[in-house]
């Protein structure tokens, strides 16, 4: 019985003593800077930009609105006044015509056009911090930046 007891001490204090090995604590910063990391992409945005047609413009609009307008000016006025009157409802209608059919657009118009540039940034992809632990100066890399203190991981050999 007495062998079994100065075995579990034995064996409870080489466990303490591996727990004891490894434990964290405080170091305190010395200093830190950002690391720069460059990432490129592209920026792309839309502007508005005038179109031309071919110019191949319909002229059945014309046509039409011409033979109705001279139809409507010649019931205006009696005598030379009919066919004056005829004549400035012919242009009437025929430009009327034109710039419904047309859109009167005169061939153009705007469109929305995407264009695109490369760009690059410096970013912050972590930091290099110094940091003095049991009179040792130490480094590592951490994600954000630190505060005046650290977390260390210690192993005591």
């Amino acid at each position: 019985m007495q062998k079994k007891i100065i075995a579990t001490v034995i064996f409870a204090a080489i466990s303490m003593q591996s727990m004891a090995d490894d434990f964290t604590d405080t170091a305190k910063v010395i200093s830190s800077r950002p690391i720069y990391q460059t990432v490129t992409g592209q920026e792309c945005y839309n502007v508005p930009v005038q179109t031309q047609s071919s110019g191949d413009r319909s002229m059945g609009g014309s046509i039409l609105g011409g033979i109705a307008g001279a139809l409507l000016g010649s019931q205006v006025g009696q005598g030379s006044g009919r066919v004056a009157a005829g004549a400035a409802g012919a242009i009437a209608g025929a430009i009327t015509g034109d710039r419904l059919q047309n859109d009167g657009n005169n061939g153009s118009s705007v469109a929305m056009q995407q264009q695109c540039r490369e760009v690059s940034k410096q970013v912050v992809g972590g930091y290099e911090v110094h940091y003095m632990y049991g009179g040792h100066e130490g480094v590592t890399t951490m994600p954000q930046q630190p505060g005046n203190t650290i977390t260390v991981g210690v192993t005591a050999r």
